[in-house]
């Protein structure tokens, strides 16, 4: 029985809600729910749904990926209780494209891990919380799930079903571990497994590694929630399946969605395919017939020792280019070693010494690196163009100063001297003699750092935090000097202001030299820094927080992430201005690398390298000044707990 608006006194008609995705599921849904007279208010989603499924609902709104409460609130506002979802979402843009607002950031934070099931049982538990049940895809499609048989004329062959078997239940182990649920086999090897990419991407990769005949298997989960992650397959698949010449296609009945089935059946057959859908209860254990063929034979076009990496060495040593430049490396301990395996690698270097005052690590790096070992830097004067000089401060200058002198390029470790005088010095020298002097401020050069700065315009707060482990490499200058001064040059380079004030703040702990430091930089725009660094820490951690007027951008240049959260124009149902969250994508390369090869071209053509003389130069100065201050109140203190201890306070 009907019921009826008590106002108005027509029959109140049933409605359900449609979370739509691409592809023809949605219109099909949404044609198949009016027929059973039922209204639908469907949610798209741009560049995934298509806009003609608006003709088919009585209810039609776009969204953009990741705005939970726009809806929710639409949903609400349209009085829907239930729910369904339809179509596929391109996952990969969940990682690339997708803007969140404030709520579907703490849902997805919420999240233990993005597995399909976590993600969707989550994101149904969500809608359930505000009223809204999510209902299986196929309940006014009954008849999409695929049905029992061998749907083509052409049969499997023995080998075929050996390939299905072992596919099905690997493809089952894979649904259950929730990675994915299309596999692609071939004399029982896993070709492909499905990731994010989707089936289609799967057949590709995996039949690309055969000949032909690839077998793709595509099964439900162990415990398949109907109400989402349907497995599906269409006529699509089928002409995927052609351009790798692949032979078989098994499919699990009443658990997968079959579109499109007469004309997929049809294509099937011309093209020698056959389709097989069987329940999982009835997979038939078929034996290995004996063979005389040995390796399966997608190994045919090249044998295993061809893919096999029988170069054990530590360092990839690349035949130097005529052209390369000459190179040295002036101290190789922890960093400097590093130093000499990037140039190795390098064609436009040519790495023809390493130097250090211990000559067992001398030899050590040099036999790495196919370079001559030498425990006095004085020996590669005349026998290089350039060198990285990644010694202990101390030693900066002079070692510097004498390669400049000899018409040498020079990349100098930062900081790059221990007074500004000697810093002008190198500068000058540098400038007179027509040489390239960089410094080595490594973050520059982080991905995650060059990924947001497109992003950056007007930065007005800057939060860095920089905390590391006890190690006692680094220790004859201060935690400022050591760590927080990258983080120095990574502010003076994005705020482009004079500085204006300085307020620091710092304790020794383990050494005699301030190991923590707190500093609030102000410029004279009024952009705001405050940095804070450790060496101390029980972890290590190095994140950049900057906001801007309309956005706030994060970067963790140790696990190579970033992100940034962005004030929208549209206001949300309260009347402030809606947020969302991009996940910025990272094009991950080796920081070191990429300074070492920035030096390198800068030699070449005789620009300007990113981190010149006056970089190193501005931080240092920072630096000092804020070590500086450190001290005094460090002796303050000092002079303070005395004259207590004297009794004269």
């Amino acid at each position: 029985m009907a019921d009826f608006d008590l106002k108005t006194g027509d029959p109140i008609r049933e409605r359900i809600g449609l979370i739509a995705g691409s592809g023809q599921f949605p219109l099909l849904f949404a044609h198949a729910a009016r027929q059973a007279g039922v209204e639908v208010v469907a949610l798209g989603f741009q560049g995934e749904t298509d806009p003609a499924l608006s003709k088919y609902v009585n209810e039609f709104h776009m969204l953009k990926l990741g705005q939970l409460s726009r809806m929710i609130n639409a949903f609400r506002r349209a009085g829907i209780t239930r729910a369904a979802m339809a179509g596929a979402i391109n996952k990969t843009k969940l990682y690339t494209r997708i803007r969140p607002d404030w709520r579907a950031v703490k849902f997805l934070n919420s999240l233990r891990n993005k597995k399909d099931d976590s993600l969707l049982r989550a994101f149904a538990d969500e809608l359930e919380s505000e009223g809204i049940k999510i209902e299986p895809s196929t309940m006014f499609l009954p008849s999409l799930l695929a049905p029992e048989g061998i749907l083509t004329r052409r049969k499997p062959n023995h080998r075929e079903q050996v390939d299905i078997v072992f596919g099905w239940k690997m493809a089952k182990v894979i649904g259950g571990l929730d990675i994915g649920q299309c596999l692609v086999v071939k004399n029982q090897a896993v070709l492909a497994v499905e990731g994010i990419d989707g089936t289609d991407s799967t057949i590709l990769r995996g039949g690309r590694l055969c000949r032909e005949g690839a077998i793709i298997v595509k099964v439900s989960k162990p415990i398949q929630d109907l109400r989402f992650d349907v497995p599906a397959v269409g006529y699509d698949t089928i002409e995927t399946m052609k351009r790798v010449k692949a032979r078989v296609l098994a499919v699990e009945a009443g658990k997968t969605l079959m579109f499109d089935r007469e004309k997929m059946i049809d294509a099937a057959d011309a093209a020698g395919i056959s389709i097989l859908v069987q329940p999982d209860e009835t997979l038939p254990e078929v034996h290995e017939r004996p063979s005389k063929i040995g390796l399966p034979d997608f190994m045919g076009r090249g044998s295993a020792q061809s893919i096999l990496r029988t170069d054990q060495t530590p360092v990839l040593i690349r035949q130097s280019r005529p052209d390369a430049l000459r190179v040295g490396v002036v101290g190789v301990g922890y960093l400097g070693r590093f130093h000499a395996h990037k140039y190795a690698r390098l064609p436009k270097a040519r790495l023809m010494g390493v130097v250090d005052i211990n000559a067992e690590q001398a030899a050590r790096v040099a036999a790495e690196v196919d370079a001559a070992p030498l425990t006095d830097y004085r020996e590669l004067m005349g026998k290089v163009d350039c060198v990285s000089v990644v010694t202990p401060t101390p030693n900066h200058f002079a070692i510097a100063r004498d390669f400049l002198a000899a018409g040498v390029h020079v990349l100098l470790e930062k900081p790059m001297t221990t007074t500004i005088e000697e810093a002008d010095r190198l500068i000058a020298l540098a400038e007179q003699k027509g040489c390239v002097l960089q410094v080595g401020h490594l973050e520059r050069f982080n991905s995650a750092f060059t990924a947001i700065l497109p992003r950056l315009k007007n930065p007005m707060f800057l939060e860095s935090t920089r905390l590391a482990l006890f190690n006692e490499r680094g220790l004859e200058v201060d935690v400022i000097l050591d760590l927080m001064i990258h983080d120095i040059d990574i502010a003076l380079h994005i705020v482009q202001s004079p500085l204006k004030q300085i307020r620091a703040s710092g304790v020794s702990v383990l050494t005699q030299l301030p190991d923590i430091a707190n500093v609030r930089m102000e410029f004279a725009n009024g952009a705001v820094a405050n940095l804070i660094a450790s060496r101390i820490s029980l972890k290590n951690l190095r994140k950049l927080r900057i906001f801007q007027e309309d956005c706030y951008v994060a970067a963790d240049y140790g696990r190579k992430r970033a992100y940034a959260v962005y004030r929208e124009e549209e206001a949300d149902d309260s009347g402030y201005p809606e947020m969302s969250m991009e996940e910025i994508e990272i094009d991950e390369r080796d920081a070191l690398e990429e300074e070492v090869n920035a030096f390198l071209q800068a030699v070449k053509t005789g620009g300007r390298p990113r981190v010149d003389g006056n970089d190193g130069r501005r931080a240092l100065d920072v630096a000092l000044s804020i070590s500086r201050q450190i001290d005094e109140q460090m002796r303050e203190k000092w002079e303070l707990s005395r004259n207590v201890l004297q009794g004269s306070f």
